[in-house]
């Protein structure tokens, strides 16, 4: 399965998980009246509205080069995190509106165990798809899937969250603590969406990679061939799963053409072996 696949199947999946989670929580929500079971039911329908984008932008990030994107769609998955992080932070801003009027007025809950039991559900099914959106990230290098598992990562929080309130409301009758524990929950949704808008937006202005990949390439080429006398202007960006690297490649002006070429070639395929067969190289060998 190629790389584009799997982030497609992997979106789709958590789009069916956050469905099935939502109308349980919602059920939930209603039938014993708690804002934090509601808090957790918003949360997991934001992921629904998330994971349904990551699948469709995931199809448009997939689509080859073509005479008007000449460098890939990769960049579609960024613009999906934007749209995401903005769709949290609209929900978490709700929910933290919401539990200050509840907290004003506290209302009595009925059936908390009820909730208890569906937050325990979704934390155990939540807990799983972290670690399958994770590893398809890792294994497929997506921006989008990464974000997707951080939503699960806060519906892991909101489940702890809501469910710890219920059992501390069954046990003392606090009916301050479902507000509270809802308020928690928003605050730490609008600071995710934070962290998702930033990294999405770094992709979308080009942001250079890290350090340490400069540093990888000038490690690459030391010894790599002895005509080789260093390299300038190195600048590298990423666009989906395609990293681009690029830099003007020093060599001894006593080298043929032919000779220059064979050691461009070289370090491409070396880079490339070191970054992964969609990284995108472009040297400019200048003598010296």
């Amino acid at each position: 399965m190629t790389p584009e696949r799997r982030k497609i199947v992997a979106a789709s999946v958590a789009t069916a998980t956050a469905v099935v989670l939502t109308l349980a929580k919602t059920a939930v929500a209603v039938a014993t009246g708690s804002l934090a079971v509601m808090a957790a039911a918003v949360d997991s329908l934001m992921d629904v509205a998330c994971s349904g984008l990551n699948a469709y932008f995931l199809r448009i990030a997939a689509d080859p080069p073509d005479a008007e994107h000449a460098y890939g769609h990769g960049k579609a998955e960024a613009l999906s995190g934007v749209i995401q992080a903005v769709i949290i932070a609209v929900g978490g801003l709700w929910l933290v509106g919401r539990g200050a009027w509840r907290l004003a007025k506290p209302e009595r809950i009925s059936s908390p165990e009820a909730g208890i039991a569906v937050a325990a559900v979704a934390l155990l099914v939540s807990l799983a798809l972290v670690a399958y959106l994770r590893h398809e990230a890792r294994a497929t290098r997506s921006l989008a899937l990464r974000a997707d598992a951080f939503h699960y990562v806060t519906d892991i929080l909101t489940n702890v969250v809501a469910g710890a309130a219920l059992v501390l409301y069954r046990v003392v009758g606090w009916r301050w603590l479902d507000p509270v524990a809802s308020i928690v929950i928003a605050v730490y949704i609008v600071v995710s969406a934070v962290r998702i808008l930033r990294d999405a937006g770094d992709e979308l202005l080009d942001r250079g990679l890290p350090r340490e990949a400069e540093d990888e390439v000038k490690t690459l080429l030391q010894g790599f061939a002895p005509e080789i006398r260093g390299y300038q202007a190195f600048r590298s960006r990423r666009a989906g799963g395609t990293t681009f690297l690029e830099f003007r490649l020093l060599v001894d002006r006593s080298a043929s053409f032919e000779r220059s070429h064979e050691i461009t070639e070289g370090a491409i395929r070396r880079i490339r072996e070191r970054h992964g067969p969609h990284t995108e190289v472009m040297i400019d060998t200048d003598p010296v």
